[in-house]
Protein backbone atom coordinates (compact mmCIF):
# COMPACT_ATOMS: atom_id res chain seq x y z
CA UNK A 1 0.00 0.00 0.00
CA UNK A 2 1.54 3.58 -1.19
CA UNK A 3 0.17 6.57 -0.74
CA UNK A 4 1.88 10.31 -0.45
CA UNK A 5 0.28 12.46 2.49
CA UNK A 6 -0.87 15.59 1.26
CA UNK A 7 1.16 18.12 -0.39
CA UNK A 8 -0.66 22.11 0.16
CA UNK A 9 0.36 25.46 -0.90
CA UNK A 10 -1.97 28.50 -1.37
CA UNK A 11 -5.22 27.52 -3.39
CA UNK A 12 -4.45 24.20 -3.92
CA UNK A 13 -5.00 20.69 -1.99
CA UNK A 14 -2.46 17.92 -3.03
CA UNK A 15 -3.35 13.97 -3.26
CA UNK A 16 -1.56 10.65 -4.38
CA UNK A 17 -3.95 8.35 -4.97
CA UNK A 18 -2.18 4.44 -3.64
CA UNK A 19 -1.49 2.55 -6.51
CA UNK A 20 -0.56 -1.19 -5.48
CA UNK A 21 -3.45 -2.62 -7.41
CA UNK A 22 -2.87 -1.17 -10.48
CA UNK A 23 -2.42 -3.46 -13.22
CA UNK A 24 -0.15 -2.67 -16.23
CA UNK A 25 0.32 1.35 -17.41
CA UNK A 26 -3.22 2.34 -18.23
CA UNK A 27 -4.62 2.55 -14.77
CA UNK A 28 -3.55 6.01 -12.93
CA UNK A 29 -4.50 7.59 -10.04
CA UNK A 30 -6.09 11.07 -9.72
CA UNK A 31 -2.93 13.05 -8.68
CA UNK A 32 -4.02 16.41 -8.16
CA UNK A 33 -6.78 18.41 -7.32
CA UNK A 34 -6.92 22.03 -7.31
CA UNK A 35 -9.66 23.79 -5.38
CA UNK A 36 -10.84 26.33 -7.51
CA UNK A 37 -12.50 29.29 -5.22
CA UNK A 38 -9.28 29.51 -3.92
CA UNK A 39 -7.82 29.55 -6.92
CA UNK A 40 -5.22 33.00 -6.32
CA UNK A 41 -5.01 33.09 -10.22
CA UNK A 42 -9.18 33.41 -10.35
CA UNK A 43 -9.02 36.18 -7.72
CA UNK A 44 -9.08 39.53 -9.84
CA UNK A 45 -7.54 41.62 -6.88
CA UNK A 46 -4.64 38.92 -7.16
CA UNK A 47 -1.47 40.75 -7.95
CA UNK A 48 0.89 40.01 -10.72
CA UNK A 49 3.80 38.39 -7.96
CA UNK A 50 1.23 36.24 -6.16
CA UNK A 51 -0.15 35.19 -9.56
CA UNK A 52 3.63 34.17 -10.12
CA UNK A 53 4.34 32.96 -6.67
CA UNK A 54 1.07 30.63 -7.40
CA UNK A 55 2.27 29.30 -10.43
CA UNK A 56 5.68 28.09 -9.17
CA UNK A 57 4.51 26.49 -6.34
CA UNK A 58 2.13 24.62 -8.23
CA UNK A 59 5.01 23.41 -10.21
CA UNK A 60 6.94 22.67 -7.94
CA UNK A 61 4.14 20.55 -6.73
CA UNK A 62 3.22 18.63 -9.83
CA UNK A 63 7.29 17.78 -9.96
CA UNK A 64 7.02 16.30 -6.16
CA UNK A 65 4.10 14.84 -6.67
CA UNK A 66 5.41 12.67 -10.08
CA UNK A 67 8.63 11.99 -7.96
CA UNK A 68 6.10 9.62 -5.94
CA UNK A 69 4.37 8.57 -9.03
CA UNK A 70 7.37 7.35 -11.23
CA UNK A 71 8.26 4.78 -8.83
CA UNK A 72 5.08 3.42 -8.00
CA UNK A 73 3.98 3.24 -11.63
CA UNK A 74 6.89 0.97 -12.62
CA UNK A 75 6.39 -1.34 -9.32
CA UNK A 76 3.08 -1.34 -10.95
CA UNK A 77 4.48 -2.41 -14.60
CA UNK A 78 6.85 -5.07 -12.87
CA UNK A 79 3.94 -7.49 -11.19
CA UNK A 80 5.11 -10.33 -13.61
CA UNK A 81 9.10 -9.39 -13.74
CA UNK A 82 11.24 -12.38 -13.59
CA UNK A 83 15.22 -13.24 -13.10
CA UNK A 84 17.05 -13.56 -16.18
CA UNK A 85 18.04 -16.94 -16.61
CA UNK A 86 21.65 -18.15 -19.02
CA UNK A 87 20.64 -21.82 -20.24
CA UNK A 88 23.04 -21.46 -23.15
CA UNK A 89 25.65 -22.84 -20.85
CA UNK A 90 22.91 -26.15 -19.22
CA UNK A 91 24.40 -29.03 -19.15
CA UNK A 92 22.91 -31.89 -21.22
CA UNK A 93 23.97 -34.82 -18.95
CA UNK A 94 22.16 -33.61 -15.95
CA UNK A 95 19.18 -35.77 -14.94
CA UNK A 96 16.05 -33.18 -14.05
CA UNK A 97 13.65 -34.44 -11.93
CA UNK A 98 9.50 -34.01 -13.85
CA UNK A 99 9.02 -30.29 -12.96
CA UNK A 100 12.40 -29.03 -12.38
CA UNK A 101 13.59 -28.45 -15.94
CA UNK A 102 15.50 -25.21 -16.37
CA UNK A 103 13.20 -23.84 -19.09
CA UNK A 104 10.19 -23.86 -16.53
CA UNK A 105 11.83 -22.71 -13.80
CA UNK A 106 11.69 -19.32 -12.26
CA UNK A 107 15.54 -19.47 -11.58
CA UNK A 108 18.59 -21.15 -12.96
CA UNK A 109 22.10 -21.31 -12.22
CA UNK A 110 24.94 -23.45 -13.90
CA UNK A 111 28.55 -23.36 -12.45
CA UNK A 112 31.73 -25.87 -12.95
CA UNK A 113 35.03 -26.18 -12.05
CA UNK A 114 37.89 -28.76 -12.90
CA UNK A 115 39.43 -29.88 -10.09
CA UNK A 116 42.82 -32.00 -9.74
CA UNK A 117 41.76 -34.56 -7.75
CA UNK A 118 40.25 -38.22 -8.11
CA UNK A 119 36.25 -38.33 -8.66
CA UNK A 120 36.11 -40.17 -5.14
CA UNK A 121 37.81 -37.77 -2.95
CA UNK A 122 35.75 -35.11 -4.30
CA UNK A 123 32.48 -37.39 -4.11
CA UNK A 124 33.78 -38.02 0.16
CA UNK A 125 33.43 -34.06 0.57
CA UNK A 126 30.10 -33.64 -1.53
CA UNK A 127 28.16 -36.16 0.76
CA UNK A 128 29.80 -35.59 4.05
CA UNK A 129 27.35 -32.97 4.87
CA UNK A 130 27.51 -32.33 8.48
CA UNK A 131 31.33 -30.79 7.68
CA UNK A 132 30.11 -28.36 4.73
CA UNK A 133 29.89 -25.38 7.22
CA UNK A 134 33.85 -26.33 8.01
CA UNK A 135 34.65 -25.08 4.46
CA UNK A 136 31.71 -23.84 3.15
CA UNK A 137 30.20 -20.79 5.61
CA UNK A 138 27.28 -20.53 2.71
CA UNK A 139 25.95 -23.37 4.87
CA UNK A 140 24.93 -23.87 8.66
CA UNK A 141 22.67 -25.41 11.00
CA UNK A 142 23.20 -29.06 9.08
CA UNK A 143 20.76 -31.89 10.40
CA UNK A 144 20.74 -34.97 8.58
CA UNK A 145 17.57 -37.05 9.84
CA UNK A 146 18.25 -40.63 11.44
CA UNK A 147 20.13 -39.52 14.51
CA UNK A 148 24.08 -39.89 14.06
CA UNK A 149 24.60 -39.90 10.76
CA UNK A 150 27.02 -37.51 9.09
CA UNK A 151 26.92 -38.47 5.42
CA UNK A 152 23.75 -38.26 2.99
CA UNK A 153 22.57 -41.71 1.32
CA UNK A 154 19.60 -41.98 -1.68
CA UNK A 155 16.39 -40.53 0.34
CA UNK A 156 17.64 -39.45 3.23
CA UNK A 157 16.22 -36.07 4.63
CA UNK A 158 18.27 -32.99 6.02
CA UNK A 159 17.48 -29.69 7.18
CA UNK A 160 20.01 -26.30 7.06
CA UNK A 161 20.41 -22.91 6.06
CA UNK A 162 21.93 -21.26 2.78
CA UNK A 163 21.87 -17.92 1.19
CA UNK A 164 19.70 -17.35 4.83
CA UNK A 165 16.74 -19.51 4.12
CA UNK A 166 16.20 -22.74 6.12
CA UNK A 167 15.37 -25.45 3.50
CA UNK A 168 14.34 -28.96 3.88
CA UNK A 169 16.16 -31.26 1.40
CA UNK A 170 15.38 -34.65 0.65
CA UNK A 171 18.36 -36.61 -1.49
CA UNK A 172 16.76 -37.67 -4.76
CA UNK A 173 20.10 -38.51 -7.27
CA UNK A 174 22.87 -40.77 -5.58
CA UNK A 175 25.32 -42.94 -7.84
CA UNK A 176 28.37 -42.75 -5.79
CA UNK A 177 31.46 -40.70 -7.46
CA UNK A 178 29.21 -39.82 -9.72
CA UNK A 179 25.78 -37.99 -9.38
CA UNK A 180 24.25 -36.16 -6.38
CA UNK A 181 20.88 -34.58 -6.39
CA UNK A 182 18.71 -33.03 -3.83
CA UNK A 183 14.82 -31.35 -3.49
CA UNK A 184 14.97 -28.21 -1.44
CA UNK A 185 11.80 -26.35 -0.23
CA UNK A 186 11.50 -23.48 2.07
CA UNK A 187 8.72 -20.37 2.47
CA UNK A 188 7.83 -19.39 -1.13
CA UNK A 189 10.16 -21.63 -2.60
CA UNK A 190 11.46 -24.92 -3.84
CA UNK A 191 14.51 -25.72 -5.82
CA UNK A 192 16.35 -28.79 -7.19
CA UNK A 193 19.82 -29.06 -6.75
CA UNK A 194 22.02 -31.65 -8.75
CA UNK A 195 26.04 -32.02 -8.72
CA UNK A 196 28.21 -34.13 -11.58
CA UNK A 197 31.43 -35.26 -11.81
CA UNK A 198 33.26 -36.10 -14.84
CA UNK A 199 36.40 -38.06 -14.66
CA UNK A 200 39.37 -36.69 -17.22
CA UNK A 201 42.35 -37.18 -17.66
CA UNK A 202 44.05 -35.52 -14.54
CA UNK A 203 40.99 -34.67 -12.79
CA UNK A 204 37.84 -34.04 -12.78
CA UNK A 205 35.28 -31.48 -13.96
CA UNK A 206 32.73 -31.05 -11.33
CA UNK A 207 29.34 -29.28 -12.70
CA UNK A 208 26.52 -28.09 -10.39
CA UNK A 209 23.12 -26.74 -11.49
CA UNK A 210 19.87 -25.62 -9.93
CA UNK A 211 16.66 -24.64 -10.41
CA UNK A 212 14.36 -22.67 -8.39
CA UNK A 213 10.34 -21.89 -8.45
CA UNK A 214 8.18 -19.53 -6.22
CA UNK A 215 7.40 -16.16 -5.51
CA UNK A 216 10.54 -15.80 -2.98
CA UNK A 217 12.81 -17.36 -5.43
CA UNK A 218 12.12 -15.06 -8.04
CA UNK A 219 11.95 -11.83 -5.48
CA UNK A 220 15.56 -13.16 -4.42
CA UNK A 221 16.94 -13.15 -7.69
CA UNK A 222 15.66 -10.53 -9.02
CA UNK A 223 17.07 -8.27 -6.26
CA UNK A 224 20.40 -10.05 -6.25
CA UNK A 225 20.60 -11.60 -9.60
CA UNK A 226 24.43 -13.00 -9.69
CA UNK A 227 23.84 -14.37 -5.75
CA UNK A 228 23.28 -17.52 -6.94
CA UNK A 229 25.74 -18.24 -8.78
CA UNK A 230 28.48 -16.13 -6.89
CA UNK A 231 27.82 -19.00 -3.92
CA UNK A 232 27.53 -21.56 -6.07
CA UNK A 233 31.04 -20.73 -7.50
CA UNK A 234 32.56 -20.03 -4.22
CA UNK A 235 31.29 -23.42 -3.38
CA UNK A 236 33.33 -25.31 -6.00
CA UNK A 237 36.23 -23.11 -5.28
CA UNK A 238 36.19 -24.50 -1.74
CA UNK A 239 35.58 -28.03 -2.80
CA UNK A 240 38.50 -27.85 -4.77
CA UNK A 241 41.11 -26.40 -2.54
CA UNK A 242 39.82 -29.02 0.18
CA UNK A 243 39.78 -32.21 -2.50
CA UNK A 244 43.10 -31.18 -4.35
CA UNK A 245 44.61 -30.33 -0.27
CA UNK A 246 43.53 -34.11 0.84
CA UNK A 247 44.91 -35.43 -2.14
CA UNK A 248 48.45 -34.10 -0.96
CA UNK A 249 48.01 -35.32 2.85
Amino acid sequence: MYAATGVTAKGCDVAVADVSGAIGPTRYPQILKVNAMSNPVNNNTTTTGEKNMFMKTTIATLVVVASVLQPLASMAADTDARPLKDLSQASSQIHWPQGFDPKTADAFVHNEIFIKAPANVIWDNLVKATEWPEWYSNSSDMQIAGGAKTELEVDVDFTWKTFGFPIKSTVHEFVPNQRLGWFGSGTGIKAYHTWLIVPKDDGCEVITEETQFGPSAIQYNIEQPTAMYDGHHWWLAALKYRSQHATKN
